[in-house]
């Protein structure tokens, strides 16, 4: 008799690191490489990781429009492969990359641009040394929940220069239509968490991420963080499928 077959788990790894690895050796040809996104209730998003190479004329308008923008000396926090990096590093920015991932920071090393690991709660940069804060590709997110956010947006003001600015990006978890996500928001307020807050890992092959939380907030929720911070909403962009950029300054 045939002993049954096993159904093993994922193994746990740096599976961003290693989808973005799989990708550029395949040039970040779209279509061949998938970053899988599963969420604490089993719902499962699916998205190309092409476009964590995606050239600058294939960026969202409200990306190329943050970007006009940019000063300074440039932390891009949760960099991944370094899209933005590249880019501001031809127009003559002095940059750094940021994220958990050792894999990502090796691209972006591979891509000829500097990159350090590090979260964006944890910052291993001096105080006072970057003029722009780069958020983009929704990694608002990175401000992870209600408490988080304020130690996050903390930091941030620790690293920023006089003067610096946030450029990122968000979504409003409220655009995502159906059952299955109004049921998960309302199982997060009932746990005393945002209705956004994502409990999310990344799956690569056989490899999955530890679950981390992801903050989807509408702009009304992001301006209520933001009250207690020393962040103030100087300017939106919003689009009709409910993401949005923000530029955030220091308050006086």
């Amino acid at each position: 008799m045939h002993e049954p077959l096993r159904h093993l788990p994922p193994q746990n790894g740096d599976a961003i690191g290693h989808l973005l690895a799989r990708a550029w050796n395949l040039q970040g040809s779209p279509g061949q490489v998938f970053e899988i996104i599963e969420r604490s209730d089993g719902f499962v998003g699916v998205c190309d990781a092409a476009e964590y190479f995606a050239p600058y004329a294939q960026w969202p308008e409200r990306e190329q429009e943050l970007l006009e923008a940019c000063r300074g000396r440039v932390l891009d926090v949760g960099c991944g492969a370094g899209r933005h990096l590249v880019h501001l590093q031809e127009r003559g920015h002095t940059v750094l990359g940021l994220d958990s991932s050792l894999g990502a920071v090796e691209i972006c090393e591979k891509r000829g641009t500097p990159a350090q690991l590090g979260t964006a709660q944890d910052i291993p940069c001096a105080d006072k040394t970057f003029d722009t804060i780069l958020a983009l590709g929704a990694n608002l997110g990175l401000l992870g929940g209600r408490e988080e956010a304020q130690a996050t947006l903390q930091e941030w003001a620790r690293v920023a220069a006089p003067g610096a600015q946030v450029l990122a990006t968000g979504r409003d978890p409220y655009a995502s239509q159906g059952q299955i996500h109004s049921d998960y928001h309302q199982a997060n307020r009932a746990a005393g968490r945002m209705a956004g807050q994502l409990r999310i890992r990344i799956r690569s092959g056989a490899l999955a991420s530890p679950y981390f939380d992801y903050l989807y907030a509408s702009l009304a929720e992001l301006t209520q963080l933001l009250a207690p911070s020393p962040w103030a909403l100087k300017h939106t962009i919003e689009d009709t499928h409910g993401g949005y950029g923000v530029i955030l300054t220091l308050k006086d």
